[in-house]
């Protein structure tokens, strides 16, 4: 796919493409814009975490968006219908964020809620989370567009 402007041409490319490379190796400017670029290959973007409760699998957690210079990430949950409202996912939110803050090092932990989502808002504010915007009818569902309300979370507000 190309899309041309005047002189311009934006051209669908792959991201390991050489040039594309040496671009991001070779340039200062870029390197504050283009944090993953610069990762070891072996350096993870996203860890996927199952939740088993007993030998039954209830649920996922995710951190994603991972971006380790600036020691953060984004943090994501689902669990089944029936183990909502249990408990479950605040003991598994505690967990993970004392996981995030003490064995990898972060510094900062965000997340995304849609607005509609009450029980998820209510938790992640009850672990500390402070709301720091809004994504304004940035989430489509069932035929109209939802806010995302964005929080976060620093080691030292974890700490108090």
């Amino acid at each position: 796919m190309i899309i041309r402007e005047k002189n311009l041409k934006l051209k669908l490319s792959d991201k390991d493409e050489p040039e594309l490379k040496k671009l991001n190796a070779e340039s200062d400017d870029l390197e504050n814009m283009s944090e993953v670029r610069m990762y070891p290959a072996n350096m993870p973007v996203e860890m996927v975490f199952s939740i088993e409760l007993g030998d039954k699998l209830i649920g996922e957690f995710r951190f994603t968006r991972m971006r380790w210079f600036n020691r953060k990430s984004e943090l994501s949950i689902i669990l089944k219908k029936e183990f909502q409202g249990k408990g479950y996912g605040t003991l598994v939110m505690k967990k993970m964020i004392e996981f995030a803050f003490n064995k990898m090092n972060l510094y900062r932990l965000e997340a995304e809620v849609v607005e509609f989502n009450e029980i998820s808002i209510k938790m992640i504010e009850k672990l500390g989370f402070k709301k720091e915007g809004v994504l304004r009818k940035a989430k489509y569902s069932n035929g109209r567009y939802y806010d995302i309300l964005r929080y976060g979370l620093l080691k030292d507000e974890w700490e108090r």
